[in-house]
């Protein structure tokens, strides 16, 4: 066999120079990003040393000189301030006014107004509602969405939930927006729906 100590020493040499021929360029292209870091730096700090002396300047100008006379303007005005609560309990009435009972709604009032205003949902509302929810869960029965839409308060109790969720599906079904299954449950739209629903639009 061929000896290749000397190969292999011809190699190694060839890799430590080049291994030095990298570490030169790394450390010159260091000392050029200090340079151009301290020169970028020595510039912005002049330039900021600059605007600090023209704003110094700027609020000299702009700074109103103090005013020698404001004190003796002040003393009359406190001179009158003192005696004005007096002249005015002098030609104030005698007789104070009597305090007006104001009558808040009570408690039961207030608790009664507020399922009102959460029942009271634009029908919108709901069809967007039922629309998340099937494309959120998939299918699911009349019943299913009754519930979900009781408990977000759309409806006040059972029977009003199950006759507004019934026309409103009718309603989403019939544009197109969901479909009913051959169970009954009801589904979100495929693509084909969409596209079906377009070329009618």
């Amino acid at each position: 066999m061929r000896d290749i100590r000397g190969d292999l020493q011809d190699r190694a040499g060839l890799l430590e120079e080049q291994i030095n021929a990298h570490e030169a360029q790394f450390d010159q292209l260091i000392e050029q990003l200090k340079r151009e870091h301290d020169s970028r730096l020595e510039d912005l700090k002049t330039e900021l040393e600059a605007v600090n002396r023209l704003l110094e300047l700027e609020l000299r100008r702009v700074e109103p000189a103090p005013v020698a006379h404001s004190a003796p303007v002040r003393e009359p005005v406190h001179h009158v301030a003192r005696h004005a609560p007096q002249q005015a309990a002098q030609h104030a009435p005698q007789h104070t006014p009597q305090p007006v009972a104001q009558h808040a709604p009570s408690p039961s009032a207030q608790h009664a107004a507020h399922p009102a205003q959460a029942v009271a949902q634009p029908p919108a509302q709901l069809a967007d509602f039922l629309i998340r929810k099937l494309n959120e869960a998939g299918a699911m029965s009349r019943d299913d969405l009754r519930r979900f839409s009781l408990q977000e308060g759309y409806f006040a109790d059972a029977d009003t939930a199950d006759r507004g969720v019934h026309a409103t599906l009718l309603n989403v079904v019939k544009a197109g927006l969901i479909r009913q299954l051959p169970n009954g449950n009801f589904a979100p739209a495929t693509v084909l729906d969409t596209i079906r629903l377009r070329r009618a639009m």
